[in-house]
């Protein structure tokens, strides 16, 4: 073994976080320029190391000088065996996790049994667990010593001791199996340690600056296996270790030394030992209070701009600090920028936050749904895919949403071949609707997509899995970026295609085992998870940064926001596998000392600034109530002088220049400002503005648009002239819409059957004849159907031992009218101008289609409307009277004879009631005329506001609004308040 080189350790200690930034600008520049190649600084963060660099870019303006190495205390060891002369391969962490989850198999197959089901991401969790033994100077015979000699005497009595015992003895089975295949495959950062403290390299570091303190008491701090290695690494010559007095405080000072020995202590003052002030919102309260984290920011946007505006403060010397940098890094992007504030920060991000991580689940959930209707419909619209072919052009938005309709409207749920089915018969039925024509267009790109991914149902290695994940979205990747993708997205995209392609090496070497794709998804996903990104936001402005690397910047104003429970002091990660008294035992940190650690860093942040301090909390988490952080208990303004804010609200938003009077245009964006002059040209409230648009006028009127605009006129505008589709769901049955179409067919044919016989009104005397044929017309309908679907219909259409088919409530109805039927019109049309009774007043263009109008004796007519569900309230009804009206007008017309309106119902198929009558045959003259007109003052008063273009939202019952597909683009809420 190399002997030890001697080397100056030094504890540079400071009494303030200012003279702790002087110290390490010192020593990282300080010595001749060409030192610092030999010189690493260990900071927590990449925004401390960004922070730190520009202290020293600002502090040394005049002059020029060479930086080190800025490194985190996780890349110390790689960043150390970079150096070395011969690098063995270093293994990554996907094959590392993948050897282990073999070494796991193989010690389960010795005979040591799990207490539990081996999955990818125990595999990972065990993987984490063995980094953080040894990161403890715990070898896997040290771990079965102390693990095991608490547990096994306890085991005999106590179950759960004895499964302890039982996943103690597995996971050391694994780890020596993992650690002898290691040294077979190559290093990894414990391997790497044990060559640094063996071989010594030329060009090795010879000096060391740490700005951070021990994990016990600082989660971004240096494990005790990283202390030994500094202390006995060959080549250092020197060990700079600087930290603050408050962070030394008795046990972490004592733990120093006893990690280091021998070190010595160096005492550094402060020439500025200022306190900030605190700004409190009232004498008394030490700490400013939000509704929600949005309003907390907004709050403190407002701040920056009182004290922009009263002291011109440079905003590069502002900072808002969290201990939990998400939401916050969202949130302040947009309100800030709405405030008009430049705005900076380095933190680094979830990888999944990013739009192509999206992207690639779409993927994964099309292949786990089984290629289902919502993913399948996502991954066609998705901007970062193409679909073509050299036959196929690529996929057409109206293809893709006829494509959605259709696939919800034949229930389809799933299931390749169903699919192929499906689209066979769109394309190749001679009487194919132009939504099934437009469908088939981009089903084929869409079974071509499923067909690529087929194999991945079957269960097969996670390296040939992944391969053919990678192959397809490399294949169909959009040619071009979507558009106003920025380079940052890019550069996730390679991100994001790097780890599959490592995840797909590392199991092809080391893990050939069968899996079934959902365990590789989610692996999949847990890897993006578990990955940051890094893009930098903004040259200037207000800091948004992160508690432990604000302590490495300069500032003037700080707020420390977000102080509830929970975060201020952040959670740690629990150990699924042991209790915390064993690993004690083992060398993890307790809670009591991550408490205290906390406390004393809380403390010193509030001296961070070199004038002012805020601190603020908020109530509400997702309207939640949440609690407040315990570090409040300690905020004392013994040691500060407090300052009451004066309240002076600003409007500094853009939805504040909006809508509070005056109104202010020019604080705008161009594009919002020119809607902005235009709206107040018009005018600003009252129903002069809101809820009309420019009058409507048809060509020809659809009755149920009729009744729409009825129901609620903003239903009517959304549907009928912005022309929004609903949203089609999944169900495992025919949709509503598409059920009512199937009995609509069925009733027509078997009328137009029984018609063509002449077999004339349905009576008892022949029902069982009707029943018959009704069956013989409804029977190659049903087998059209899939199997399951056509079972459900059959029990619809013909009832069961306890319930009524549809052929009973239709036969039965038909066997107990009076009069004889001269004729029917079926599925008849109407559609142009039609005087509705009343000669006096200018005709109405009309177009509709009514189910069935019988021609009775005597002149006489009956209008039926066949309902799959329920029936319109008789008192709003349009449909029936109306369509009663144009037929009494169109007959009178063709004979030259009056015809009159005998009935006018709505035949329930499922409701509770059969028949709901408009107009019945036994209604006196007076109460038919009473109805019509009625149905006629409804009509004109329709027709009235959209005459005038009064769309507002004004539901005649707020219940339809929870089905209405159109909530999401409603403005009720305003409307109800005028």
């Amino acid at each position: 073994m190399t002997p030890i080189s001697p080397r100056h350790t030094r504890l540079l200690r400071t009494p303030t976080l200012a003279a702790f930034r002087d110290a390490l600008t010192e020593l990282a520049v300080g010595g001749a320029p060409l030192d610092v190649r030999d010189r690493i600084v260990v900071v927590p963060t990449r925004a401390a190391a960004e922070q730190l660099t520009r202290g020293i870019e600002y502090g040394l303006s005049e002059s020029a000088v060479l930086l080190p190495d800025f490194i985190t205390a996780r890349q110390l060891v790689s960043h150390l065996g970079a150096r070395l002369p011969e690098m063995a391969p270093q293994l990554t962490d996907a094959d590392r996790e993948a050897l282990l989850g073999v070494c796991c198999r193989a010690a389960a197959a010795a005979g040591f049994t799990p207490p539990f089901r081996l999955r990818p991401g125990l595999i990972a969790e065990i993987l984490r667990f063995y980094d953080a033994l040894r990161r403890h100077e715990k070898d896997v015979e040290a771990f079965a010593r102390l693990a095991l000699g608490m547990l096994e005497p306890g085991a005999e009595l106590d179950r759960g001791a004895a499964r302890l015992v039982q996943q103690t003895r597995f996971l050391v089975a694994s780890f020596r199996e993992f650690e002898r295949r290691s040294l077979e495959a190559g290093l990894d950062e414990h391997q790497l340690r044990q060559r640094l403290l063996q071989h010594h390299g030329p060009n090795g570091y010879r000096h060391v600056v740490v700005g951070v303190g021990d994990q016990t008491f600082d989660r971004y701090g240096l494990c005790a296996a990283d202390w030994d290695l500094l202390s006995r690494v060959p080549g250092l010559e020197r060990l700079d270790v600087v930290m603050t007095d408050a962070v030394l405080f008795g046990a972490a000072h004592e733990r120093l030394h006893r990690l280091l020995p021998g070190i010595d202590e160096v005492r550094r003052e402060s020439a500025d030992a200022r306190v900030p002030m605190l700004s409190v919102p009232e004498v008394g309260v030490l700490h400013h209070a939000a509704r929600d984290r949005e309003e907390e920011v907004s709050a403190f946007a407002r701040w920056v701009k009182r004290e922009a505006r009263a002291s011109a403060a440079p905003l590069n010397r502002i900072a808002l600090v969290v201990e939990q940098p998400l939401p916050y890094l969202y949130l302040t992007r947009e309100l800030f920028r709405s405030a008009g504030i430049p705005c900076q920060m380095f933190d680094e991000l979830p990888l999944a936050a990013q739009p192509y991580a999206a992207a690639l689940d779409l993927v994964l959930t099309f292949v786990s749904s089984g290629f289902a209707r919502g993913p399948a419909i996502e991954l066609l619209r998705s901007p970062f895919f193409r679909f073509d072919s050299d036959n196929q052009p690529a996929c057409d938005p109206g293809d893709i949403a006829a494509l959605d309709r259709s696939l919800a409207e034949a229930g389809y749920l799933g299931d390749v071949d169903a699919l192929e089915s499906m689209i066979d018969g769109w394309s190749s039925g001679p009487s194919s609707r132009q939504q099934h024509r437009h469908a088939a267009r981009a089903a084929v790109h869409l079974v071509a997509a499923a067909r690529e991914l087929r194999g991945l149902r079957d269960s097969l290695p996670i390296h040939e899995q992944l391969a053919m994940v990678i192959a397809f979205v490399t294949d169909h990747g959009s040619r071009t970026s979507p558009e106003g993708e920025q380079p940052a997205s890019a550069r996730a995209r390679r991100t994001l295609h790097g780890i599959l392609l490592g995840l797909r090496d590392a199991f092809a070497r080391f893990d050939a085992e069968p899996v079934a794709f959902d365990a590789v998804a989610g692996m999949v996903r847990r890897w993006i998870e578990g990955h940051t990104f890094a893009p930098r936001t903004g040259d200037d402005g207000v800091h948004v940064i992160d508690a432990e690397s604000a302590r490495f910047g300069n500032f003037d104003l700080v707020q420390l926001a977000g102080l509830v429970d929970g975060e201020w002091p952040a959670r740690p990660r629990r150990n699924i596998f042991y209790a915390p008294e064993i690993l004690r035992e083992l060398g993890w940190p307790s809670e009591r000392e991550r408490r205290e650690a906390a406390r004393v860093r809380f403390s010193e942040l509030l001296r961070l600034p070199s004038s002012r301090v805020r601190v603020s909390t908020f109530n509400l988490e997702a309207d939640s109530v949440v609690t407040a952080s315990p570090l409040l208990a300690d905020l004392e303004p013994a040691g500060f002088e407090v300052v009451a804010e004066a309240d002076q609200p600003l409007q500094i938003f853009e939805h504040e220049a909006l809508t509070l009077a005056p109104i202010r245009p020019e604080a705008l964006d161009p594009g919002i400002r020119e809607w902005a002059l235009h709206r107040d040209a018009v005018g600003t409230g009252g129903a002069a503005v809101r809820g009309v648009t420019d009058p409507y006028a048809a060509r020809a009127y659809s009755l149920s648009a009729l009744e729409r605009y009825q129901d609620c006129p903003f239903k009517f505008f959304a549907a009928d002239i912005l022309r929004l589709e609903e949203g089609p769901e999944d169900q495992s049955t025919l949709t509503p819409r598409r059920r009512g179409q199937f009995l609509h067919e069925i009733l027509q044919r078997f009328f137009l059957a029984w018609d063509e016989q002449r077999a004339g009104a349905i009576t008892p005397d022949n029902v069982d004849r009707a029943a018959g044929l009704f069956a013989a017309i409804a029977e190659p309908m049903l087998a059209g159907l899939p199997e399951s679907e056509a079972a459900l219909e059959r029990t619809r259409l013909f009832g069961s031992a306890i319930s009524v088919g549809v052929a009973d409530v239709v036969l039965g109805l038909e066997a107990v009218r009076s009069g004889d039927v001269h004729g029917r019109w079926l599925e008849h049309r109407f559609e142009g101008p039609f005087a509705l009774g009343r000669e006096e007043s200018p005709p109405v263009l009309l177009r509709g289609v009514t189910d069935r109008i019988d021609l009775l004796s005597g002149r006489r007519l009956r209008v039926v409307d066949y309902k799959s569900g329920a029936v319109p309230d008789v008192s709003r009804a349009l449909q029936v009277p109306i369509y009663a009206l144009c037929a009494q007008e169109q007959l009178t017309a063709r004979d030259g004879a009056p015809w009159t309106i005998a009935e006018a119902e709505y035949v329930s198929l499922a409701g509770r009631r059969s028949i709901v009558p408009v107009v019945q045959a036994t209604d006196s003259p007076t109460d038919r005329d009473r109805a019509l007109n009625a149905a006629r003052e409804r009509l004109d008063a329709v027709l009235e506001g959209m005459r005038e273009g009064y769309c507002a939202p004004r539901p005649h019952d707020t219940m339809i609004c929870r089905s209405c597909a159109f909530s999401t683009v409603c403005r009720k809420a305003y409307a109800g308040d005028e």
